[in-house]
């Protein structure tokens, strides 16, 4: 059964032993996320935290929720991340020929995606109450590093907000994950993605001079929230994908002061309007490199309404130095990723993106028969992908090289690379792959006898080492 909820999903994470609950007091301002990035640093990502008593507001904080692949797994009801990628892959293989440019369409054009369309229910979501006044700082909203928001002495964000946008027209439904700085009761400030369906759709909304109607969520099914943080081909509905990432269309309610549509059983529903182009400073921000990006012009959106289950529960990420949850929640995307380039390019195998790599699009690709050229041929493919368009380094490996990691990764880039021929390097941009295939002079590979280790398999606890 799907999850319907954040709260539903918090009792399955409970089940599991998933869940810490932290009845001591503890503040939004640092504390919260100095507790969570310890957490966070153990081995496997630790226990997911509900904070029950944040100071100076009664409603409770939730995170690193999706911490870990048991957690990841859990929110998308499967049992392996692999089932991602046959799922999509099953998908795809009804295309009878892959149209990148138009693959959005071409997805939402097949019965098996388009079922998943989110079902209207055209009304409000019975679950929330409406505030009388809105005021943001009723909520524990947290400041994960000291110099959060210093430019302009704001330093508390909504970490995992799904921002619903629309064209102008009302078409083109859009989603995305954009970190949202609180800069009072009711103004908040979205750095939206440049390039993002959002940042297009204001570009739009700027053109005519009129105001963008935005609803921000918090909470509801974690499928929608994986379906917000991954970059989708083109216009690809993201409520619809969320269908299916969960094998069940999304219910959708009305919101009360803008005309757009959000999922149901949702905590929190922040409604408001952008001006046409009114920005203000937000930053700086403290991320995943373990510095703070700069303070740079964001949208202003001028709240309206606040809508919130009477005991919401605030979800948040913290960013930061690797390991960190959003590592994890990126191995959905790895899988789903995969389906996608083996349809464009079937030569390739596997695809991992090491978490000290994963921001900056870069990954360690394995192929399948490698031969001299065809890294350079393939990193060009994949460099003119909006997926792969910044990726500052992608190595490639011969696919009989696995598990796909790191360690192993490094070892080939320094035994099997021929520095002369296999680093390749794009000057305009600065990208740059290595060949670690070993392809251009094969070498006779060491490997242990099979007879000699199902011998040492049988007699390993009589050598005492059991």
């Amino acid at each position: 059964m799907p999850i319907e909820n954040l709260q539903n999903y918090l009792s399955l994470l409970e089940q599991h032993d998933q869940l810490a609950r932290i009845k001591a007091p503890a503040d939004p301002i640092l504390e919260i996320a100095a507790i969570t990035d310890r957490v966070c640093k153990q081995p496997g990502g630790g226990r997911a935290l509900l904070f029950e008593h944040p100071s100076g507001s009664s409603f409770a904080v939730a995170t690193n929720l999706f911490g870990s692949l048991k957690r990841v797994c859990l929110a998308l009801g499967i049992d392996h991340p692999g089932r991602l990628h046959d799922r999509l892959g099953e998908l795809l293989d009804r295309i009878p020929e892959i149209d990148f440019p138009n693959l959005d369409r071409q997805l939402a054009g097949l019965p098996e995606f388009s079922r998943f369309a989110a079902v209207d229910t055209k009304e409000a979501d019975p679950e929330l109450i409406s505030a009388a006044q809105p005021d943001l700082t009723r909520f524990p909203f947290l400041q994960s590093w000291p110099r959060d928001g210093s430019s302009s002495g704001h330093g508390r964000y909504i970490t995992l907000p799904q921002v619903f946008t629309s064209s102008p027209e009302g078409s083109n439904p859009n989603c995305g994950l954009y970190r949202a700085q609180i800069r009072g009761p009711r103004e908040l400030a979205i750095q939206w993605k440049t390039g993002s369906g959002a940042a297009r759709q204001a570009a739009e909304f700027l053109s005519r001079g009129e105001k963008m109607p935005v609803a921000i969520v918090l909470g509801g099914d974690p499928a929608m929230l994986f379906s917000a943080m991954l970059p989708l081909p083109g216009n690809l509905d993201e409520t619809a994908f969320a269908g299916f990432l969960r094998g069940e269309a999304l219910r959708t309610a009305t919101c009360g002061t803008v005309p757009l549509r959000v999922p149901a059983g949702a905590e929190v529903v922040i409604e408001g309007y952008v001006e046409a182009g009114d920005t203000v400073t937000e930053g700086p921000f403290g991320n995943h490199t373990g510095s703070y990006s700069p303070a740079t012009p964001a949208a202003l959106m001028r709240v309206s309404a606040i809508r919130h289950r009477p005991d919401a529960i605030v979800p948040a990420t913290v960013v930061g130095p690797p390991p960190m949850e959003d590592c994890w929640m990126a191995v959905a995307w790895e899988r789903l990723l995969l389906a996608f380039l083996q349809k464009l390019l079937p030569e390739l195998a596997d695809i991992h993106f090491p978490f000290e790599w994963v921001f900056h699009q870069s990954a360690i690709i394995s192929l399948e028969n490698p031969r001299p050229g065809m890294v350079r041929e393939m990193a060009e493919k994949l460099w003119r992908l909006p997926w792969f368009a910044s990726a500052r380094m992608l190595v490639f490996v011969d696919a009989t090289c696995k598990p796909l990691e790191l360690r192993r990764a490094a070892w080939q880039c320094i035994n099997l690379l021929e520095y002369r021929h296999d680093l390749i390097h794009d000057a305009a941009t600065g990208r740059t792959a290595l060949d670690a295939t070993g392809c251009r002079s094969p070498r006779n590979r060491t490997e242990t006898d099979q007879d000699i280790a199902r011998l040492v398999g049988r007699r390993w606890r009589e050598y005492g080492l059991a």
